[in-house]
């Protein structure tokens, strides 16, 4: 009656923490703990989910007795399609169950004969391991994860070790299929959650994407802020456009978005928006943690580092029929609105102001300069680095003259 009791008390436990969206690391930690403290010698839980996101195919969460902690490992989406038939099915406990669409695998790791069906098993054998215990559930039916895939694979995968002598009793199985389905649900609640703030943050930008997280999603919800600003735009891309293929165009403007957006990224940066062929992005400033100076030092890396990417880039596509990839940069220091504008049913989270107008011109202006990186005056004041004056320009939309600053794109 003690551990009914106990099972009783986790499953209201866990439908709690579903309700109230609790992290999952977490809540794993937690029942580890509570079903040690119930007599259930486990040494090893792992949680496996597949994800329908565009560059995360699955993710796991492994918690062990020795450090009582969780560790999380996202596997990409690309290495997960490269496996498909290469027997990652037939390989793992988890792809056997998922493939076969058998609800639980419960093994005897002491067994030869049974450690020889998986690598894992005389892993976990080697570390003292003697029984396993797998439960497969999916959230979907009809829905295919990814290409090759059976359409039954969006869901979770949650394993059990043990290194008592004999294995797990039956009680302690029943155990596990009694918590089955409420674990499933903080699962499912917290895979959920996770896709949303992986697509937001793929779609709309990491601090973009956590701002309509966190409630910011009315329509004039903004504020001003200080950032530097950097404005890219893809050279001859009318002419690709009209030479190429849909496809090698497509590739040509992803390889230009790598070189690019993927520096500003890695750089601290925001990308805000794909505008056609052209990039925006901002360095938000903060006194305290992002100062002016770092982000336009930030922002200037950002630039050089996204010309080297193209360069590289530039190389391996040399001798092929791919056009050279070919950009010049716009560096801005100044404010922005920042926030939702829109109708009332479709809304965009971004920055506006005279500010974008001013950094999109400077980038313009970056073939009139033959300089391929232009900054502003304002920039210029705060970087650290003193670029090459380019005189005074006319500004459409602006009734006085604006200060160009250019620098070399390789680093100095």
């Amino acid at each position: 009656f003690h551990m009914t009791d106990m099972i009783d008390r986790i499953i209201e436990w866990l439908m709690l923490r579903a309700l109230r969206d609790h992290d999952l690391s977490e809540t794993i930690q937690k029942l580890a703990t509570r079903l040690l403290d119930g007599g259930i010698p486990i040494s090893r839980i792992v949680v496996g989910r597949t994800l329908s996101h565009p560059v995360i195919g699955l993710t796991d969460l492994t918690w062990n007795v020795e450090t009582r902690s969780v560790a999380i490992q996202n596997v990409p989406r690309k290495w997960v399609q490269s496996q498909i038939g290469k027997g990652i099915f037939e390989t793992t406990p988890f792809g056997y169950l998922l493939k076969a669409e058998i609800d639980e695998l419960i093994s005897d790791v002491s067994d030869p004969n049974e450690r020889a069906r998986f690598p894992i098993f005389e892993e976990l054998a080697a570390n003292g391991t003697t029984g396993y215990a797998a439960f497969s559930r999916s959230f979907r039916r009809s829905r295919q994860v990814m290409e090759g895939m059976p359409e039954h694979m969006e869901g979770a995968t949650i394993s059990f070790c043990t290194r008592r002598i004999g294995g797990f009793s039956e009680s302690d199985l029943n155990s596990f299929r009694r918590i089955l389905l409420p674990l499933c649900a903080c699962i499912r609640v917290a895979t959920d959650r996770l896709l949303v703030t992986e697509l937001l943050e793929t779609y709309l930008g990491r601090l973009s994407g956590k701002h309509v997280f966190t409630g910011q999603s009315e329509r004039g919800d903004g504020r001003r802020i200080e950032c530097v600003l950097f404005y890219s735009d893809m050279r001859d891309s009318v002419a690709m456009s009209t030479g190429q293929t849909t496809e090698r165009y497509i590739a040509t403007l992803n390889t230009y978005f790598d070189c690019t957006a993927g520096a500003v990224a890695d750089h601290g940066g925001e990308v805000l928006k794909f505008i056609g062929d052209g990039v925006l992005a901002i360095f938000p400033v903060d006194e305290e943690t992002r100062p002016r100076a770092n982000m336009c030092a930030a922002a200037l890396s950002a630039a050089r580092d996204a010309f080297a990417r193209a360069a590289h880039a530039n190389e391996q596509r040399s001798g092929t029929d791919s056009p050279a990839i070919r950009f010049g940069i716009g560096l801005h220091m100044g404010d922005v609105i920042y926030g939702n504008v829109g109708t009332e049913k479709r809304l965009d989270f971004t920055a506006t102001g005279p500010a974008v107008g001013l950094v999109s011109r400077c980038e313009a202006l970056t073939r009139e300069a033959d300089c391929p990186l232009v900054a502003t005056r304002e920039f210029a004041d705060h970087c650290v680095e003193t670029g090459t004056p380019l005189g005074s320009h006319q500004i459409k939309g602006l009734t006085e003259k604006a200060e160009l600053i250019g620098y070399t794109p390789d680093r100095p």
